[in-house]
């Protein structure tokens, strides 16, 4: 699975670090008694909504995205008026809110809730978002015995505390009751009247003293199931269970050419490119095929398939692509040589590319420190195109303290196919161009239209 490094630094914020902020950034989102919400990252958050409100929202969606980054994507979409947005954008913010309500914690969603008290916004849309998530609720009854104060203190924020306490009373005596009252500020919104109508007065019932069991703080584990769900990874990870594009090439590598297998390569290429998302931008990759790649033993040439099926999809996804070998070249390079990474980077530079990737094991062994040198000096000289290391790894748990020649790079990992996906998007993000997010914003809009189709 991806996991994202250190993030990089830099004084304009970009697609790249805002993603990688809500994969890596794990301060919980606190709300005190009394105080306004307290995150630290409020400011950056701010400022990606600013520059691109539908491209923001949409990180929601990506994997890997933390809880704690998604409880502030939906903070952040709510407190905002959308007044003057585009009816295409009101939408899709539309919909990001609906998929994040849906597969964040109720505990979680009710801070967010109370917080947009605290901060006092009261948008259109905020409202209606409270009252649906609360009032349909598929355990609202547990809810209100076991959070009743937050409940009541949403939903007076919501609909207005002379509102709220008019319906509730009205519903408790029918004969005070105001149907036309009651449907424009309540029964519209439910799904369930009947069930409103028994519940929602129980709210200003303050000597019941029944007590819920805490099942509506499952209501959302089934769609988050669904929405992480993913190619079960293998218990016991050979050479050959990775992912079908790199067990191929591991027969390739092991047993010399065939037809079959190149067809078959082929084939698997194609069909994983075609789930993945577009690269329109120009992007350098640097491939590292020198000997270190290769392996012993059970991982002999583990690390090199996985490199070079990434190299293969990264073909077929962008289609202003560079590649600059390191070692041994080629369609599908047989490792050999040294690692010399700083050398290849510079050739890369040259291009102007939107975004280098270097895709290694992570061994140097000409000029150790060269490669962390050499990138502390671009910024010095004017060169500020990103550059981001890809670990080639055999399992998810292998150790890389050894193998980072450049702590000052942002890092991605991958290890099997289904990692290919998370990448793509990190690196998509990254480059930050008007094309490339284009191209992200279209492959993160299908995947919020495919989740909230099932």
């Amino acid at each position: 699975m991806l996991q994202g490094g250190r993030p990089m630094e830099a004084t304009n914020q970009t697609v790249g670090t805002i993603l990688q902020h809500l994969r890596s950034h794990r301060e919980p989102f606190v709300l005190h008694k009394g105080t306004l919400p307290l995150w630290s990252d409020e400011s950056r958050h701010q400022r990606a909504y600013a520059q691109n409100p539908e491209l923001y929202a949409l990180m929601g969606v990506a994997k890997g995205v933390l809880p704690q980054g998604r409880s502030r994507i939906l903070f952040q979409l709510l407190r905002t008026s959308r007044q003057g947005m585009a009816k295409d954008a009101r939408q899709i913010l539309e919909s990001i809110t609906n998929f994040l309500l849906s597969i964040l914690h109720p505990d979680r969603i009710l801070t967010v809730f109370l917080a947009l008290r605290r901060v006092r916004a009261n948008h259109k849309h905020t409202s209606k978002a409270i009252i649906n998530y609360i009032l349909n609720h598929p355990n609202l009854e547990d809810m209100v015995n076991c959070r009743r104060p937050a409940v009541v203190d949403c939903l007076e924020h919501a609909m207005g505390k002379n509102v709220a306490r008019a319906c509730a009373k009205m519903l408790s005596l029918p004969e005070l009751a105001d149907e036309k009252y009651l449907r424009r500020h309540l029964l519209k919104f439910v799904r369930d009247v009947e069930r409103t109508t028994v519940i929602f007065p129980l709210l200003y019932q303050r000597g019941n003293s029944l007590t819920g069991n805490g099942e509506y703080k499952l209501a959302h584990t089934q769609n988050l199931a669904k929405f992480e769900s993913q190619s079960e990874r293998p218990k016991t990870i050979t050479a050959t269970n990775r992912g079908d594009i790199s067990a191929t090439l591991i027969h390739l590598y092991r047993g010399g050419t065939s037809a079959e297998l190149e067809v078959a390569l082929q084939r698997y290429v194609e069909e994983a490119a075609s789930k993945l998302p577009r690269f329109s931008g120009k992007l350098a990759l640097i491939l590292d095929a020198s000997n270190s790649t290769k392996g012993y033993g059970d991982r002999e040439y583990c690390c090199i398939s996985q490199s070079v099926a990434l190299k293969l999809v990264l073909e077929k996804c962008c289609m202003n692509l560079q590649i600059f070998p390191v070692g041994g070249s080629g369609h599908i390079p047989a490792p050999e040589g040294h690692t010399d990474i700083a050398t290849a980077l510079l050739d890369a530079l040259e291009t102007q590319p939107d975004l280098v990737a270097i895709v290694s094991d992570g061994y140097e062994n000409v000029y150790p420190g060269e490669l962390a040198r050499v990138v502390a000096t671009l910024p010095q000289i004017g060169i500020n195109a990103p550059v981001v290391f890809c670990h080639s790894k055999f399992s998810n748990n292998d150790d890389l303290s050894l193998r980072r020649p450049a702590t000052n790079l942002p890092e991605l990992e991958f290890w099997h196919q289904e990692d290919f996906e998370d990448l793509l998007i990190a690196l998509i993000a990254m480059a930050d161009g008007n094309t490339t997010s284009v191209g992200l914003r279209d492959f993160l809009l299908e995947k919020l239209d495919l989740v909230s189709s099932q």
